[in-house]
């Protein structure tokens, strides 16, 4: 039983490393703060779960959601057709 649960808290950790360095490759650079991203990999590949874990939370700001406006769609303001 121990053995299946080391088996499988180790492919959620690769999972996750493998994500995190997929995601922060992926990602433009004007979304990553703090370091830059050679650095951020860098990080990653000498502290892999320190690392995945500080990409997710703090390395690249959030994604910008659009605003509904008029044509976007949202119902508002538009006429009603029949």
């Amino acid at each position: 039983m121990l053995a299946w649960l080391t088996y499988v808290l180790f492919a959620l950790v690769a999972v996750m490393y493998v994500h995190s360095l997929i995601d922060c490759v992926r990602t433009p650079s004007a979304r990553v703060r703090c370091l830059p991203k050679p650095l951020w990999l860098l990080f990653m590949l000498w502290a892999p779960i320190m690392g995945s874990l500080a990409w997710t939370y703090f390395g690249k700001l959030p994604e910008q959601r659009e605003t509904a406006g008029p044509g976007t769609g949202s119902g508002v303001g538009e006429p009603i057709r029949a």
